[in-house]
């Protein structure tokens, strides 16, 4: 036989075992569809309750939720214990409540403890306390309570001006002869100044000596102001004296100047 008869005897075998294989799958399916099924139903007796059957709802039972406000944190009460000298510490469920001794917590007294210290005194609220002299309302010294309420001696005040001439005849001791500088002088014959007047505010002391001196009139020289102002400060007088005791005065002292 030739190679393409035997080619051909292959494939005619192969085409009929096909065959074979597709009519028994049919074979069998009509057999299944045409077996009949059975089913059994087996039920399960059970024994009924005691009580009797509530029926409950389908519906699902919701949770109850409890909403906080925001921003707020629960802290957990800490309880504070009792402290006794020489002893353990005393839960506060523990803590009696008559009339014993004083109980404290952490130091602190809590019953019992009688009157708590004396508050500090506050220099300047106007209220004289303990350990003041005096409180005026205020925290400045030389108004006869100082800034740290201890009492001082009041400055005497001046009384009402004096005259001039009445200041003239305490005087004891100074130069009244003051002179312009030869700078302002010149100046002076410069403007045709032939007068210039400068006034000086003197006021003395208890004793006599230069409280102040200051200018109250200018003679329209600076230089010349100044002069006047430091010659009247070395200057020195006599008490004024009033109802025989000496008190501190102020008056004017006027300078008149001519050029020649």
């Amino acid at each position: 036989m030739t190679r393409r008869w035997l080619i051909a005897l292959s494939l005619v075998a192969h085409l009929a075992a096909a065959a074979g294989l597709f009519v028994s799958g049919i074979w069998q399916l009509e057999r299944l569809h045409a077996a009949p099924l059975a089913f059994k139903l087996h039920t399960l007796d059970l024994p009924a309750p005691a009580g009797k059957l509530v029926a409950r709802s389908q519906e699902p039972v919701k949770p109850k939720v409890t909403v906080l406000p925001p921003n707020v944190l629960v802290q957990p009460v800490v309880k504070p214990r009792v402290k006794q000298s020489g002893g353990p510490e005393i839960p506060p469920s523990e803590i009696g409540t008559g009339n014993g001794p004083e109980s404290r917590i952490d130091d602190t007294c809590v019953s019992d403890c009688g009157p708590g210290p004396a508050a500090a005194p506050v220099c300047g609220n106007s209220a004289r306390e303990a350990g003041e002299d005096c409180d005026d309302g205020n925290q400045l010294d030389g108004d006869g309570c100082s800034s740290t309420c201890r009492s001082e001696p009041k400055k005497p005040q001046p009384v009402s001006l004096i005259a001039p001439n009445v200041l003239q005849g305490l005087r004891i001791a100074g130069d009244t002869a003051v002179h312009p500088s030869t700078s302002t002088q010149t100046l002076m014959m410069r403007d045709g100044a032939d007068k210039v007047v400068g006034t000086i505010k003197i006021c003395i002391a208890t004793d006599g000596s230069i409280a102040s001196a200051s200018l109250q009139r200018s003679t329209r020289y600076p230089d010349y102001d100044a002069k006047l102002v430091t010659a009247a400060r070395d200057w020195r007088y006599r008490p004024y004296t009033l109802n025989g005791a000496p008190v501190p005065v102020c008056s004017m002292v006027t300078f008149i100047y001519r050029t020649r």
